[in-house]
C-alpha cells in the first residue's frame, strides 16, 4: 500500500533553469521536486533525450517528482483564437495552442509523468480573454464541455489532473476551480490550491458569494477536492501586492498549514517562492521549518 502522508516539495525553476543545479540545492532540503520548466523550455516540450536526462538526474540525486507542472489549458483560448491571447509574464514559460493541441500534448505529458513516476499533472482553467463576459455558471458549463476529453484521457491512464486557480485565468480563486471540478465529478480531476493566487485575486470576475471569503474559509469549502498546494507569500501595499520572503508576508500560512496538517491525507505542499538570492534562501528555510 502506498504511504499516505503530507509531503513538501519545491518548483525546480524557482531555483534554477539548470535542472541539475536546482537538484543540487533541492536534495539538501527535499525528497520531492515539482517540474514546470527546465533548460529554458516547459516540461511538456522536452524531447526524448532530455526526458532521459531528467530520469538520470533524478536517480543520481535521489529526488522524486511530486508533479508534472505543465501549463496546459492556460494559453489556450476558450472562446476566441490563439492570436488573441495576451502573454502576462515573459519569464513564466508557457505552452500555447488551441484546445486540440493542448489535449494532444496531454497524451505526451501522461507518458512523461509515467517515466518520472508521478500521478499528478497540473493544468489551468483557460487564459482570460478580452471582451468575453460570460455568466459564471455558463462559464463553468463551457469549461466542463471543453475539458471532457482531457479528463477521459486521465481516467484511462489512471492519472490525476490538478486544476490550479490562477489570476490570469477565468478562475482566480480556489472556490471557483472547485465549482468546475465538482461539475465534472471525476476523481481524476482534483485541485491544486494556490493560496497566494487566491489572496491576490479580488476583482469583478469573482462571483459575490466568493468575494469576501477568507482563505481559511475557502480552504474549508474546497478541501475535499484539494490534493496539492502552492505556497508563496505577498505583502499588500497601497500600490498592490509584492512578493515577500515566505513566512514574512501578509498571507498568514501558519494557520493554513496547521489545518492542512491536521486534516492529514495524501497532500503535497509545494514552495513557489518567487524571490531570489538571500530571500530565496530564507524562504526555503522558513518553509522546511514548518512543523
Amino acid at each position: 500500500m502506498r504511504e499516505r502522508s503530507m509531503k513538501k516539495t519545491i518548483i525546480s525553476d524557482q531555483i534554477s533553469m539548470d535542472f541539475e543545479e536546482a537538484l543540487l540545492k533541492i536534495e539538501n532540503h527535499f525528497q520531492y521536486v515539482e517540474i514546470h520548466s527546465l533548460w529554458n523550455k516547459t516540461v511538456e516540450e522536452l524531447d526524448d533525450d532530455e526526458a532521459r536526462e531528467v530520469e538520470a538526474l533524478l536517480k543520481k540525486h535521489g529526488v522524486r517528482v511530486s508533479c508534472l507542472s505543465t501549463t496546459l489549458f492556460l494559453m489556450c483560448p476558450l472562446y476566441t483564437g490563439v492570436q488573441s491571447l495576451e502573454r502576462f509574464n515573459d519569464t513564466f514559460l508557457v505552452f500555447t495552442g488551441d484546445v486540440s493541441r493542448h489535449t494532444e500534448c496531454l497524451k505526451k505529458c501522461i507518458e512523461l509523468s509515467s517515466r518520472f513516476d508521478t500521478e499528478y499533472i497540473r493544468i489551468f482553467p483557460f487564459r482570460l480573454e478580452k471582451g468575453i463576459d460570460r455568466d459564471f455558471d455558463f462559464l463553468i458549463a463551457d469549461m466542463k464541455d471543453t475539458l471532457d476529453d482531457a479528463v477521459i484521457l486521465a481516467e484511462k491512464e489512471k492519472k490525476c489532473l490538478l486544476l490550479e486557480n490562477c489570476p490570469y485565468s477565468y478562475l482566480p480563486r480556489g472556490a471557483m476551480t472547485c465549482e468546475l471540478a465538482e461539475s465534472i465529478g471525476s476523481n481524476h480531476l482534483m485541485l491544486l490550491y494556490d493560496v497566494g493566487n487566491s489572496f491576490t485575486s479580488a476583482d469583478r470576475r469573482i462571483p459575490d458569494r466568493f468575494k469576501h471569503v477568507s482563505l481559511i474559509d475557502e480552504y474549508g469549502m474546497i478541501k475535499e477536492r484539494v490534493r496539492y498546494f502552492h505556497f508563496k507569500d505577498y505583502r499588500q501595499t497601497k500600490s498592490g501586492f509584492q512578493h515577500a520572503v515566505f513566512g514574512e508576508g501578509d498571507v498568514g500560512y501558519q494557520d493554513m498549514y496547521h489545518l492542512i496538517n491536521k486534516d492529514g491525507g495524501d497532500r503535497i505542499v509545494s514552495l513557489e517562492p518567487e524571490v531570489e538570492g538571500n530571500e530565496l534562501e530564507l524562504s526555503i528555510t522558513n518553509f522546511v521549518s514548518l512543523p
